[in-house]
């Protein structure tokens, strides 16, 4: 019979799991000698660190809709790998976590590396369950089948996430009985489900209110992305005139050279986007729980149930109105329920002037300097200006690229003056949002997006935190490339700290250097003038590549964000902006994590 390990290989095969990335050791090893036999079925990625593995995991997992693999040893899949297992959490990613309690039959008297939770070990179980939506432990071969089915099930129901599976050593190693209980059938059994849609008075309440409405919104946030739902995102705004911005993870859900994209909203967002949301009459909020960094800490000028008729379609049911109050929340696939919301809005008799509205929005978009809100943008420097590196990024980088993001000041440059020109081309890490995430995140994008130009966006901090990423890129031939935004420091603490600066400067350093040793191509790059080149270059290399660029120390982030006093003049039935509360520059204190 097989052993609970081969049998969890011939699941993942059943249900369609093609990649695995981790690191052998543990209990797990076992599971990797049976992978060895379905090389055919599942690649697997052998990676240099527990956290890249898990970065590289939830990445693919966005860009599929199905889960790869995160498998190691458990102490260090629990620890490190926690990393990108919390950030699939907290943004929807499905995951699946496969490792074990390293245990070895004295288990009760604290045994190395065993993670059992009993007394002089760690509770792997415990922590495992406080970041995935579901964790089950298996003590025999029987229950690891069963374990790894139902995981994968948890992992795909309703908004996605991570699952794990947590092993005893003797489970994956022994056989499975077949006469014994729990009983192992198909896995296909586990996952047959139907989407759900709201009740057709709910969507007939949205349409009327779109229709009817004087400056509609529509906010869009990661749950587009999720559900693939780009074409009816963009199919309903222009059926019904209605303008569209984007929340941090929603970015790109619509392009932004759209008539109707207003761009990204909230602390690092643009004010012609803050304004069009606050001046707006009814609100359609699509995939987002509108979470503080969207909505300026939950500022009433910019988001207010008290003056707006707000909407939220979401598949999570305790996510509408969670964080803001609304009229209805629409409980369902983004996908399903924007198809029919088009459906019943292609029969109404529109009621307003949509040609007028248009010339509108297109009139406040020039007025309130629509990406183009700094002289930067256009000023050849050296040391270069943050802005004037994203402006020529854009400029010269294949619209369809896929660009990941980390955190810091460099996310803020990028989502606030990079305006996509095609759907689902960010990746974006707002759910834990650390430091570190994006160039194993862009090596993993490469490897399940191999025919797509990919590249990652950092700060030297978080470069420096996972470059080793690179080496596994090098291995398995993932030519994506990362450019650095050099400014010797963690630039957000410095920002924060004003004149007391202190703990957050590094020596200055040429990162490109650190690719090259690794088989990869780099460049390091002090004058604006040469970026165009040196991005070319990067990316016909045919290689991992890091475009090192000083940006000048100098420049803050700080005053490019909109001041809630200034976007919401008027939203206030015409009076100015009570000073309730801090303008929106001042209420942004994330730190660069």
């Amino acid at each position: 019979m097989p052993t609970g390990a081969q049998q969890v290989v011939e699941t993942l095969v059943d249900a369609g799991v093609d990649h695995v990335f981790g690191i052998p050791g543990g209990a797990t090893g076992a599971i990797f000698n049976a992978l060895r036999t379905k090389q055919d079925k599942i690649k697997v990625i052998l990676c240099r660190h527990e956290q890249h593995a898990s970065i590289m995991a939830d990445v693919y997992g966005r860009l599929t809709r199905k889960p790869a693999v995160l498998i190691g040893q458990g102490a260090f899949i629990g620890t490190s790998g926690g990393f990108g297992i919390m950030e699939a959490y907290l943004s929807h990613s499905p995951m699946l976590v496969i490792t074990d309690t390293s245990d070895s039959g004295m288990w009760q008297l604290g045994s190395n590396q065993a993670v059992t939770g009993e007394y002089g070990t760690a509770d792997l179980l415990s922590i495992l369950r406080a970041m995935t939506k579901y964790t089950t432990l298996a003590t025999t071969p029987n229950e690891v089948a069963l374990g790894v089915q139902l995981a994968i099930k948890h992992a795909l129901a309703g908004a996605p996430g991570p699952a794990a599976l947590l092993m005893r050593t003797h489970a994956c190693w022994g056989e499975i009985d077949p006469k014994g209980q729990p009983s192992i059938h198909k896995i296909a059994g586990h996952l047959k489900t139907a989407p759900s849609v709201p009740d057709p008075q709910a969507i007939r309440s949205v349409v009327d209110a779109l229709a009817q409405a004087k400056n509609p919104v529509i906010i869009a946030g990661n749950g587009v992305h999720i559900a693939r739902a780009h074409g009816e995102l963009k199919a309903l705004a222009e059926m019904l005139a209605v303008a569209v911005t984007t929340t941090y993870k929603g970015k790109s859900t619509i392009e932004e050279t759209h008539p109707l994209a207003v761009g990204p909203m909230g602390i690092y967002g643009i004010e012609a986007a803050n304004r069009v949301v606050s001046e707006a009459d009814v609100v359609l909020v699509i995939g987002t729980r509108l979470r503080p960094q969207d909505t300026a800490s939950h500022h009433p000028n910019l988001l207010n149930p008290e003056r707006q008729r707000i909407f939220q379609v979401d598949i999570e049911e305790r996510n509408a109105g969670w964080t803001v109050p609304v009229e209805m929340g629409l409980i369902g696939d983004a996908k399903a329920v924007l198809t029919d919301i088009i459906r019943v809005a292609s029969a109404t008799k529109p009621s307003k002037d949509y040609v007028g509205r248009v010339r509108a929005l297109a009139e406040k978009k020039r007025q309130y300097k629509f990406f183009e809100d700094s002289a930067g943008l256009h000023e050849d420097t050296a040391p270069v200006l943050p802005q004037r590196l994203v402006r020529l990024l854009q400029e010269n980088v294949d619209p369809n690229t896929l660009i990941a993001l980390d955190a810091g000041n460099n996310r803020g440059w990028m989502y606030h003056f990079y305006q996509s020109q095609r759907p689902f081309t960010f990746l974006n890490p707002g759910g834990a949002a650390g430091m570190g995430w994006a160039t194993p995140a862009a090596v993993g994008a490469k490897i399940t997006c191999p025919d797509r130009p990919v590249m990652a966006v950092t700060g030297d901090g978080g470069f420096m935190m996972t470059c080793a990423a690179l080496a596994t890129a090098v291995q398995f031939n993932a030519p994506m490339v990362c450019v650095v935004l050099n400014d010797s420091a963690l630039g957000m603490v410095r920002e924060n700290q004003g004149a007391n600066v202190f703990s957050c400067e590094f020596p200055t350093q040429d990162h490109a250097k650190i690719c090259e040793a690794m088989g990869g191509w780099g460049i390091h790059v002090t004058s604006a003038k040469d970026i165009p080149a040196a991005i070319r270059a990067a990316f016909k290399s045919g290689k991992p590549s890091v475009v090192d660029v000083v940006t000048d120390q100098k420049e803050s982030f700080k005053r490019h964000r909109a001041g809630v006093s200034e976007f919401a003049r008027g939203a206030d039935q015409g009076h100015e902006a009570k000073p309730t509360r801090p303008a929106l520059r001042e209420v942004a204190t994330s730190n660069a994590r």
